[in-house]
């Protein structure tokens, strides 16, 4: 009995001290309220003491003390800075604001938790996360979404030369230095995302966050860019999403769902761009690029898909692979996909497995979606009736007609493995409405020639006649070559099938995934 209470009166204190614990932890929570006329942060005005862990000003401060420095801080209503690690959670709305973050001097994480915020910054982005160096790994920023809440967030870019400056050496930003398209040396700091940081940045909770970007790109990240939950659906003018930095910044998607939507009025721009590694481990992503030669996926240093729902379309081909047993489709179009069209998946008995009505022209297509081990057709313009979602992917299909439908060919072998040629049923229609006319033409010629020059006692003009009678020749054996293309690409052909790779089981979690990038890549 002694005992019993003993362990009674233990398990009684423990949950006490987890109680406290977490008062605690609520209470170093800085609640940041957004008002059209006034910041509170735990219930009072926000200081502009710029000493403090969080402060306000009325614009941008690039650390430098020069006037040349001073003159290219951007004016804007309201910048709330952050200078110390911590969670901060934000709440209400406001125009014209900037949620900055001073990463020189900072030593763990940022979390910056959106709770139902809606905010925008015309001039600048509007979460910008800054630091003199690359290589600044002593913080992180996480940007989390509460669960059951809708955050809609607006911004621009900023982007400045400081060639030459007196003080260049303060400025707190990254410099980039390096030589245009045009030949001209620069010296610049240049953020071009609505949201845009230095450091590694982290996506998670369970809430919606709505991001549209008003100049560029989307989020920009010259550190990591992680997305392990919640919703994310960005609206931009080029990439949505961008790990800008060569060979080091990777995209990694572990969870979550993610929308990279690229604006009808953007005249570039890929769904999600890694100029690292971009790999996909799960998680629902739909990655719709500009319309011309962009990319739904693309990454320097490749593109793996582990699991997960992905549909990617764009105007350009880049092969994908997988570490694990995941099947996808993969198709380089012969003929563009115009906006509108109904394309559709369907399996060897024309069942439909994945459908989607497409809001711009294409001619690229990934689709994953925990597919069989067998081969599927693609179709356009097939009738499809059922229910799809506001991006127009069908999350449930009654009923396909693929009676008018066009079956979709692959125009080359990259990704497909079991095309041994190019195969386009219309084309080869088009041989031989050419071949056997040429062929036809060029015998009846050859015999006239003969006939003709059976007569002729001329040498020269015999000459003359036997170099026709071998370019006639020339024509037929052409039109013999187009005929025997078609029935060996007819027999030859079959839909497609998959690529697999050797399964690999990989880690989960943040930091086992940056390790298994680096062992694995």
């Amino acid at each position: 009995m002694k005992i019993k209470k003993i362990l009674i009166m233990l398990l009684i204190c423990v949950e006490m001290i987890l109680i406290n614990l977490k008062v605690v932890a609520v209470e170093n929570v800085k609640k940041v309220e957004l008002t059209k006329n006034i910041i509170t942060v735990n219930g009072e005005k926000i200081t502009e003491n710029s000493a403090q862990d969080i402060y306000f000003s009325n614009s941008m401060n690039n650390g430098g003390s020069s006037e040349e420095a001073k003159n290219l801080n951007v004016e804007i209503g309201s910048v709330i800075t952050i200078t110390q690690a911590g969670e901060y959670e934000f709440s209400g709305e406001k125009e014209n604001i900037q949620i900055a973050v001073n990463a020189n001097d900072i030593k763990g994480n940022v979390n910056i938790i959106l709770n139902n915020v809606k905010i925008s910054c015309e001039d600048a982005p509007v979460i910008f996360v800054y630091n003199k160096e690359l290589n600044n790994k002593n913080c992180t920023v996480t940007i989390t979404t509460k669960e059951n809440t809708k955050n809609e967030i607006k911004g621009a870019r900023l982007k400045e030369s400081v060639r030459d400056f007196s003080d260049q050496e303060s400025i707190l930003y990254y410099i980039e230095k390096g030589t245009s398209d045009e030949g001209e040396y620069y010296e610049r700091y240049k953020y071009d995302g609505a949201i845009s940081s230095d450091v590694d940045l982290i996506f998670e909770g369970n809430g919606v966050l709505n991001l549209e970007s008003l100049e560029k790109e989307g989020i920009e990240g010259k550190g990591d860019i992680t997305i392990n939950s919640g919703t994310i659906i960005i609206n931009s003018l080029d990439d949505a999403i961008n790990g800008c930095t060569d060979g080091e910044s990777d995209v990694t998607i572990n969870g979550g769902k993610v929308v990279a939507y690229l604006k009808d009025e953007a005249e570039e721009g890929d769904g999600i761009d890694s100029n690292g590694s971009l790999i996909i481990n799960d998680g629902i992503v739909y990655a719709f690029a500009c319309s011309g030669g962009d990319n739904g996926l693309d990454a320097d240093k490749g593109v793996i898909i582990n699991d997960g729902e992905v549909l990617a379309i764009g105007g350009m081909y880049e092969p994908f692979k997988t570490t694990n047993d995941c099947k996808f489709v993969q198709l380089n179009l012969l003929n563009q996909v115009e906006k509108n069209s109904s394309i559709v998946v369907v399996d060897q008995e024309n069942k439909p497995v994945y459908g989607f009505e497409a809001d711009r022209n294409f001619s690229t297509i990934l689709i994953s979606n925990d597919f069989a081990d067998e081969e599927y057709k693609v179709y356009v313009g097939a009738k499809i009736i059922g229910e799809k979602d506001e991006y127009g992917i069908y999350q449930k299909i009654d009923s396909v007609d693929l009676e008018n439908a066009i079956l979709q060919e692959n125009s080359n072998e990259r990704g497909m493995k079991s095309f041994a040629q190019d195969f386009n049923p219309n084309q080869n229609r088009y041989n031989s409405k050419i071949a056997v006319p040429l062929i036809t033409i060029g015998i009846i010629m050859l015999i006239t020639i003969f006939i003709i020059n059976f007569k002729v006692e001329n040498p020269k003009m015999k000459f003359a006649n036997l170099l026709i009678g071998i370019i006639i020749g020339g024509l037929i054996t052409s039109g013999i070559f187009l005929l025997a293309i078609q029935s060996n690409s007819e027999k030859q052909f079959k839909n497609f099938d998959f690529q697999n790779y050797e399964k690999r089981e990989f880690p989960e979690g943040l930091e086992k995934s940056k390790k298994w990038r680096n062992a694995n890549l």
